[in-house]
């Protein structure tokens, strides 16, 4: 019995995928505040982390309030 191809030509070609366009993420950051995007060590990184779960508190806080202790000592 012969097997009959219900795919075009057309279809059977390979297609380069469509890259979506680019969006600018809205909302992820809270009214009166900016981002902020740092290269730390990996080792900083971590202890930053265990500290902020021992503190029950966000990196976030953390670095927020460091960086105020240390722009208050300037």
């Amino acid at each position: 019995m012969e097997q009959i191809d219900f795919v075009d030509q057309q279809q059977h070609l390979p297609t380069t995928p469509k890259r979506a366009p680019r969006m600018r993420r809205t909302g992820s950051v809270r009214a009166g505040h900016r981002r902020l995007t740092a290269d730390i060590p990996a080792d900083l990184h971590k202890r930053l982390k265990m500290q902020a779960l021992r503190e029950d508190r966000s990196v976030t806080d953390l670095i927020v309030h460091a960086a105020e202790y240390y722009l208050r000592k300037l």
